[in-house]
């Protein structure tokens, strides 16, 4: 996660990239920790002027699971699945003045709502489970930002996901205890996330290409342990006056596999493949307009191919400012 400016000044569009924003259940156990597409119409790798900034956003996301084929998934049973999920966060930065090896320095803090139901569709009748909680929070404490001269800067940050999501307990009768029931909402595992952006500003020009990388650990109550996740998303924007258009986009790419015990997941036929590799493109329009004291931002990413994952669509709807 990082806090980034779409264009220079203080009371330009001011956003947040969105690490924190859990995304649909599919490779991943549970949520996946990073959205495809989260840090999508920010310029990651530039930094705003100093000071604390506050943002704010909601995301529609809805779409069919698909399997390793990238056809519509069906479970053994005959099931078809579809996710139709909101998710809202909060989140806090602070862009210093120091400088840490020749870079600017900048840290934040964002937490995540989700409300998420998973429909099933099957010749005997439909079925939903809904669950909603707190999703694990993300704690960015380094941002660094280079300027390269001639409109370039290099980014970079570190964020970790921790291991604190809600969790719903029922009671095990043959355990004698309580335990985790299989509908929560957080992640039961830490996720450590470092990511690499370029940027271009320049004449009201923002082009932006951010690389991430998600690191699971396992989970120690299941012992699976999730695959690790390649991000690319991409920015291209302009700024009209008060307006800033543009089209985004992302690339999502599982690298590993996702194993169980130290061995990887197996297939299931028409529902994943084995290792459970998600893949997702999306791509569409950004709108932003600037206020002066703070900006609001919509961006839409349909999905144009998704395998092992759902292939949902996002819409976004963001609110930001600086409040000191």
């Amino acid at each position: 996660m990082q806090l980034n400016n779409l264009v220079a000044g203080r009371s330009g569009f001011i956003a947040l990239t969105l690490g924190m924003l859990a995304g649909t259940a599919g490779a991943a156990e549970g949520i996946s920790p990073l959205q495809p597409g989260a840090t999508t119409g920010a310029a990651v790798g530039a930094l705003p002027p100093p000071g604390v900034y506050l943002m704010a956003d909601i995301a529609d996301e809805r779409g069919w699971v698909k399997n390793g084929r990238g056809d519509t998934a069906v479970t053994p049973g005959g099931q078809r699945i579809k996710a139709a999920n909101v998710s809202a966060v909060m989140a806090l930065s602070w862009v210093t003045d120091w400088q840490v090896l020749g870079a600017r320095y900048a840290m934040a803090v964002a937490q995540p709502y989700k409300w998420a139901r998973t429909k099933t569709y099957s010749a005997d009748g439909d079925a939903s489970i809904r669950s909603n909680g707190l999703v694990n929070t993300a704690i960015t404490p380094v941002i660094l930002s280079w300027s390269l001269g001639g409109g370039y800067f290099l980014g970079t940050g570190l964020t970790l996901y921790a291991d604190n999501g809600m969790f719903r307990y029922t009671y095990d009768a043959s355990a004698g205890r309580n335990v985790k029931s299989a509908t929560t909402i957080g992640n039961d595992y830490w996720t450590i996330e470092p990511n690499i952006a370029l940027t271009y500003l320049s004449n009201g020009w923002s082009v932006t290409f951010n690389n991430i990388l998600d690191v699971n650990t396992e989970n120690k109550t299941t012992h699976y342990q999730s695959g690790m996740t390649y991000y690319l998303d991409m920015t291209v924007a302009k700024k009209i006056n008060n307006f800033t258009v543009g089209v985004v986009g992302n690339y999502t790419h599982q690298i590993t596999d996702d194993e169980i015990n130290g061995r990887t997941v197996e297939a299931v036929e028409g529902l994943y493949g084995r290792g459970n590799r998600a893949e997702h493109v999306l791509a569409g329009p950004l709108l932003a307009y600037d206020f002066g004291s703070f900006a609001l931002s919509a961006r839409v990413l349909r999905s144009l191919r998704a395998k092992n994952d759902a292939d949902v669509s996002f819409i976004h709807v963001g609110f930001s400012m600086p409040i000191k």
